[in-house]
């Protein structure tokens, strides 16, 4: 049984136009709708073909793809697992790969980039036992970036060899990087530092790789609890809540390890400063580097002359 595996946060312009190519695919037995708190329920969604299964997550502030994903495939029901982002279009081959003990596919960045699609990276196919053995998608990373190379590394870890997922194969909805980054965290103030950093999508995969390499995920974490709040009588839609007392924290001095880390990534990046040049600066002037780059406030005009 395949299942197909998405997740949307206020996304859902992308995800009613990739459903029905979806529901064509050969071989699709269900599509689970993880519904993160979407500003409007997708509820309807289950009408639209029985295959359909919605789970609704309530008042959750902010976007997580390992929360909402681990979550997907833990209540599908099929064996084999096709994660797809809401914007992504499958071409019908790729529910002719078969994942097994062994082997599973992944789409790759180094593929996508030369003809721009680079978020290839984020669709795979895997078996349920696989996701298992390694304990799904760290919980451990709240930021864009990073949770699919974690993933298919921790696969590989544990003796699987990734295939890939051709860009031929892929084709996606158009968007913007300031779609994928929107509710994870929440954008500070447009005209401030910060506001650089967030809309950076390597500051948010440099926080991520620091917290894989210092919390390495794993079968001794427990995943994400959920306490199911109601359930249609048909049992195709269910609501959910998360138990935020139970969240795994990561500690103060980690986190900010981690943005340090980030913001030099970003100076790098942005301020085009070779490594020598880059390893001297602390992360205040790394900071007053990035702070030149804001736009120049407009001068206040002139007050008119009294006659």
């Amino acid at each position: 049984m395949l299942s197909l595996v998405t997740a949307c946060m206020n996304r859902d312009h992308h995800l009613r136009r990739s459903l029905p190519h979806w529901l064509a695919l050969p071989g699709i037995d269900e599509v689970v709708i993880v519904d993160w708190s979407n500003r409007t329920p997708l509820d309807d969604l289950a009408q639209l073909d029985p295959r359909i299964r919605i789970l609704r997550v309530e008042d959750e502030p902010r976007w997580v793809l390992p929360y909402a994903y681990n979550l997907g495939v833990a209540r599908a029901r099929g064996d084999l697992i096709l994660k797809c982002d809401a914007d992504c279009l499958p071409s019908p081959a790729v529910t002719h790969l078969t994942p097994a003990p062994g082997h599973f596919y992944a789409g790759d960045w180094r593929s996508g980039a030369p003809v721009v699609k680079k978020c290839v990276n984020g669709q795979c196919l895997f078996t349920r036992d696989q996701w298992s053995a390694v304990n799904g998608y760290s919980d451990l990373l709240r930021r864009y970036g990073h949770d699919d190379v974690d993933f298919y590394q921790r696969l590989v870890a544990a003796g699987h060899t990734r295939r890939e997922i051709t860009p031929d194969l892929l084709d996606f909805l158009e968007h913007d990087d300031a779609d994928r980054v929107a509710h994870n965290p929440a954008p500070p103030a447009p005209t401030s530092v910060e506001a650089l950093l967030h809309a950076q999508l390597a500051y948010h995969e440099a926080v991520n790789v620091v917290v894989t390499a210092f919390l390495p995920w794993g079968i001794w974490y427990p995943q994400a609890n959920y306490t199911t709040l109601s359930t249609s009588a048909d049992g195709r839609v269910e609501l959910l809540r998360r138990d935020v007392s139970r969240e795994i924290p990561v500690s103060d001095t980690l986190a900010t390890f981690a943005r340090n880390h980030a913001v030099r990534v970003v100076t790098g990046l942005l301020c085009k400063l070779p490594p020598a040049v880059l390893e001297r600066l602390d992360t205040a002037a790394c900071l007053a580097r990035l702070s030149q780059l804001l736009p120049k406030p407009s001068p206040a005009p002139a007050c008119a002359s009294s006659s």
